[in-house]
């Protein structure tokens, strides 16, 4: 590995390599002449999502209770969303927050003032265990246009068991600069100063909390509310306290139902406290569940369960979702949650839980807009919301997007209310990896949870719905390079991976698998350039080839394993020799080579660790990019050495596009760091120079793929980590 080479010797292989590839050539002049690099220029660029629509967990809604219209949906992994009901959209609010942030854009709770519309409030982190981040409240004075962040001394599971459960935010009704804040595993919190500083409750027995609900209480009661009720997370203290000192200390509930969780819990408008329970957090694996509501001031009880989970003639689930209608007492809405043998349910009560109808069964579920939703039932129905100013408007969520009526009435006439997948502006797909090959459709996805999408319009969730042999994961997808409508993917289902011969309209499974290929990770593919060789990476395995279009697996003769850690390898092939691939490690920094069509790997050159998938230059030989946390790397005058690109500081994925007019060498776009900023940027001269094409309003999260498009100048697709897929180009085209 060559990184800071002296000028005599780099000017010696410059004239050398340039023989070799024109591209490769530039870059390593950008090597010899790198000092004091100037700030990247910001090219105008228009930026649109992939649609697809949905896609993710929507694991909570909250309307505001005095705003008409205002209603605020959280995920699990994609940020919070804003409905617009003019236009009838979502609009995302986190968009502002990049790699180093990712983790906020698990919403583990969200939370309005009551009396001041402008305000809201995010409880943000994805994950609990040591290694995750710590988790930040992300505090709004304009409905989520701008954010103020906090620093939260713990770690929040936005994206963990239980994310469906709440609101564990809540702001004090009486007194809107008091906040409560129930987490997973470290206790209930409590700020005085709208989330600018906290304190933990020492009265609250839990260390996990489900939700917080303050007491209903008049204009000129008590400052701050007094009677606070929360949910324990924990089984041996019970699941329902109370406190009546504004949070100081806390007591079990008499009389309250045992061996649950409370997954949600509200007032009606005559004071009533109404829960839906379950045995686990959720969103899997729960069996049973019930719905209670307890009258405060009588200390009575009340089971209103619609319908009794049955676990043992397989009807096992719970409850979970919540809505009241603030203007009339007794109408509830309530879901159920894990009813996989017959769907989930909505159920509707106007008298307070003695009789319920339900509002999904022969229902009509438009999903016309998302042609692949209609191949789902709805499940984890976590969240239910009613508009507090219209009875007949209705949301609910489920775990691949949010549904909505304005006739949820209807059932008291007999009839069943029609329901639309509104995900218009929600785009919460994870992408796995993007391909755009030279011909057919212009963009491929490999996704988790959806498998893959086919995009002829990038404008429109596909016709055609999820890619054939729709597999629950996608981890990767790719095409070969002389032979475009070739293509293969690995997936989660029985078969580990599928063939398509025309560019992905269609797919069979193949025949075997390598061994090692696991559901939960089957790794990564690779198809020569020919279309006659296959090489597959499973997660923790060596790699395996094949020349029969997957009817076999060979074991490759390799000294490296795939690593068991998050991190996948990503076989790729290179254009003039279909018997070449490359193979980068991002646990230990190694590039492998193999020249026999992957019957075998050997140790090429060792770069920094940690970086993205490694690419070839497509219609090329010669010009290996491989991304890193330390730099962007290419390999220049042979594949054992590589050289850094000095304008780039540091780069996650590296991909390639259509030429710019008048240049021979494709466009590079990479997602990294250039001049101290971090952004999606592209060159048009091999590396020499490079432009910013994104701004601080719009960072992706955690960018998991990015690919330029071989046909359209200036067009890169980018796969995120949970906002989705998007594209974006010059303005104006």
């Amino acid at each position: 590995m060559l990184r800071d080479a002296p000028l005599p010797f780099m000017s010696a292989l410059f004239r050398l390599v340039r023989i070799v590839h024109p591209l490769a050539c530039l870059a390593l002049g950008l090597v010899a002449g790198a000092a004091g690099a100037a700030p990247a220029p910001t090219a105008s660029y228009t930026w649109r999502s992939v649609v697809i629509k949905g896609g993710g967990f929507v694991s909570g809604l909250v309307y505001h209770p005095a705003e008409p219209n205002l209603l605020y949906a959280r995920t699990d992994v994609g940020g919070a969303f804003r409905w617009d009901a003019a236009s009838g959209r979502w609009i995302a609010l986190n968009d502002n927050l990049g790699r180093d942030d990712a983790e906020l854009l698990g919403v583990i709770s969200l939370a309005v003032d009551p009396h001041d519309s402008r305000l809201l409030y995010l409880a943000c982190g994805s994950y609990l265990p040591a290694w995750a981040k710590p988790a930040a409240l992300l505090a709004s004075a304009d409905r989520g246009a701008t954010w103020n962040r906090t620093p939260l001394p713990f770690r929040l599971g936005g994206n963990a068991d239980g994310r469906e459960s709440g609101e564990r935010l809540q702001v004090d009704p009486q007194d809107g600069a008091v906040l409560l804040l129930g987490t997973n595993q470290d206790g209930l919190w409590r700020s005085a100063d709208r989330g600018a500083s906290w304190q933990r409750s020492a009265g609250f027995p839990a260390a996990g909390v489900t939700f917080v609900a303050f007491a209903p209480a008049r204009g000129d009661g008590p400052k701050p509310t007094a009677v606070i009720y929360a949910g324990s997370a924990d089984r041996k203290l019970g699941p329902l306290y109370r406190s009546a000192d504004a949070g100081a200390t806390w007591s079990a509930v008499p009389g309250q139902p045992t061996g649950f969780l409370i997954q949600h819990a509200a007032f009606d408008a005559s004071g009533t406290l109404f829960l839906t329970c379950a045995d686990n957090p959720g969103p899997n694996d729960t069996t049973d569940g019930a719905v209670w509501k307890l009258d405060p001031a009588a200390g009575r009880w009340t089971n209103v369960t619609p319908v009794a989970p049955d676990a043992a003639r397989h009807d096992g689930f719970s409850y979970a979702g919540l809505a009241l209608d603030p203007q009339h007492a007794g109408t509830v809405l309530v879901s159920t949650l894990d009813r996989w043998s017959r769907g989930d349910e909505i159920f509707r009560s106007l008298d307070g839980g003695a009789t319920w109808k339900p509002l999904l069964a022969g229902a009509t579920l438009d999903t016309s807009a998302a042609p692949y939703a209609k191949a789902y039932q709805p499940h984890w129905i976590g969240a239910v919301a009613l508009d507090p100013f219209d009875t007949n408007r209705a949301f609910f969520t489920t775990g691949y997007g949010v549904f909505a009526t304005r006739n949820a009435t209807a059932v008291d006439r007999g009839s069943a209310p029609a329901w639309t997948f509104a995900n218009d502006g929600l785009e919460e797909i994870v992408a796995a990896e993007l391909t755009s090959p030279p011909a057919g459709a212009p963009l491929l996805s490999a996704l988790f949870d959806a498998g893959g999408f086919r995009h002829d319009n990038l404008d429109a969730s596909p016709a055609g719905g999820q890619l054939q042999t729709k597999r629950g994961t996608s981890t990767s997808i790719a095409f070969a390079e002389q032979v475009p409508a070739k293509m293969a993917r690995t997936h989660s289902g029985p078969a580990r991976g599928a063939l398509s011969v025309d560019g992905g309209a269609t797919w069979r499974d193949f025949a075997t698998a390598p061994p090692t290929a696991r559901p939960d990770a089957p790794g990564k593919i690779a198809l020569s350039a020919d279309g006659r060789r296959l090489v597959w990476i499973p997660k923790a395995s060596v790699p395996y080839f094949s020349a029969d279009d997957g009817a076999t697996w060979t074991p490759s003769r390799a000294n490296f394993t795939s690593p068991e850690d998050y991190h996948l390898i990503t076989p790729v092939a290179y254009d003039e020799d279909p018997l070449l691939f490359y193979a980068y490690d991002p646990v230990s920094g190694r590039v492998f080579a193999s020249t026999d069509g992957g019957a075998s790997f050997e140790g090429r050159a060792s770069l920094p660790r940690g970086g993205g998938a490694a690419r070839a230059v497509p219609g090329r030989e010669g010009g290996l990019w491989v991304p890193t946390p330390d730099g962007l790397f290419v390999a220049g005058d042979s594949d054992r050495t590589f050289h850094k690109v000095a304008a780039v500081q540091g780069a996650d994925q590296v991909g390639f596009g259509h030429a710019a007019p008048g240049k021979e060498s494709p466009a590079i776009f990479i997602a990294g760091r250039v001049a101290g900023v971090s952004g999606v940027f592209r060159s048009d001269d091999g590396g020499l120079t490079w432009m910013l094409l994104n701004d601080s309003k719009l960072q992706f999260g955690w960018i998991n793929s990015l690919t330029g498009d071989p046909r359209v100048f200036g067009r890169v697709y980018v796969g995120t980590g949970g906002r989705g897929l998007f594209y974006g180009e010059p303005a104006g085209r």
